[in-house]
């Protein structure tokens, strides 16, 4: 690990990361530079104006959106603690997930439970299957971005919950546009060049229930992210590169795959992001090989 830690920056890790903020890019020469310098080098950067004329953002208060879409069913992932796809008591835990109004769901959010925590978190596209009413308010299918992936979006998802509800270290395999239109978002990276040093287990993997007692949820394992998982600063191993980024309401973050991201938030915070398939070239192929290099025999610790 002394050896990677001295060599890692042959890659494109210096002694830290700082992540610029920049305008979001208008005419064909600023997409080139905005794809040189962020997207080929696979590092993150803050943009404004992204959504500067997306409706949403003057429009999406909380009565606007119960005229909207409040008899609208949305599927809601419930836990007692805000830990969802998340390490707790050793175990891999998944939310206990139904559907329910969202004026329902978004009177819970106002007057919260001390039981449970709630968060709209569906993925696999949610914006155009449960919140379609919502897209005359933003863009589906940004021009800029599109013009820098050469491709559409494969999903746009709706993002709102509580402050509680947190999501725990992980990394995806897509390039990731991330805009908050109300509230805060606090985003704690890791690149990819950090994977020899942070460390995965196998968890087994167990639901919440309505209860929010948990029960078993078959009989694998998953490999996830050994970290604190409200915090992951907190015994991050000596060698890694973490850098923490604030999105505020109007704000875009482009989070490029396969970084490792912590996401905390406000209360009532409401995000929209669209995920691009990625380029699965020689960078990839690198990161691959790192993770497959790194991976060790794990024993069962359950």
């Amino acid at each position: 690990k002394q050896w990677y830690q001295r060599r890692v920056r042959v890659l494109y890790v210096s002694g830290s990361i700082p992540v610029d903020s920049i305008r979001k890019p208008q005419n064909s020469s600023e997409i080139h530079a905005f794809y040189r310098q962020y997207v080929a080098k696979n590092i993150p950067v803050k943009i404004t104006g992204c959504i500067d004329q997306w409706n949403a953002l003057d429009k999406w208060d909380d009565q606007y959106l119960i005229d909207r879409i409040g008899g609208c069913d949305v599927t809601v992932a419930i836990t007692p603690n805000g830990l969802a796809d998340a390490i707790h008591e050793q175990k891999f835990t998944l939310p206990y997930e139904m559907t329910m109004k969202f004026r329902e769901f978004l009177a819970e959010l106002q007057n919260p439970r001390e039981d449970r925590v709630l968060y709209l978190q569906k993925q696999n596209d949610s914006f155009n299957s449960e919140f379609a009413f919502l897209l005359e308010d933003i863009e589906s299918d940004p021009a800029w971005a599109n013009d820098v992936f050469q491709i559409s979006p494969d999903a746009v998802n709706f993002w709102m919950g509580d402050s509680r509800a947190i999501s725990s270290l992980h990394k995806d395999p897509y390039e990731n546009v991330y805009s908050v239109v109300r509230g805060r978002k606090r985003f704690t990276l890791f690149p990819p060049t950090d994977r020899p040093l942070i460390p995965y287990r196998h968890f087994p993997i167990w639901r919440y229930s309505a209860d929010g007692s948990l029960h078993p949820e078959g009989e694998e394992s998953v490999q996830w992210i050994d970290l604190d998982q409200r915090n992951p600063l907190l015994g991050a191993p000596a060698g890694t590169h973490p850098v923490v980024v604030e999105v505020t309401a109007g704000e875009t973050l482009y989070l490029p795959s396969m970084w490792f991201h912590h996401v905390q938030q406000s209360h009532g915070t409401i995000a929209v992001n669209h995920w691009y398939d990625i380029d699965y070239g020689p960078a990839y192929g690198v990161f691959e090989v790192l993770d497959t290099l790194t991976r060790e025999p794990i024993e069962d610790s359950f």
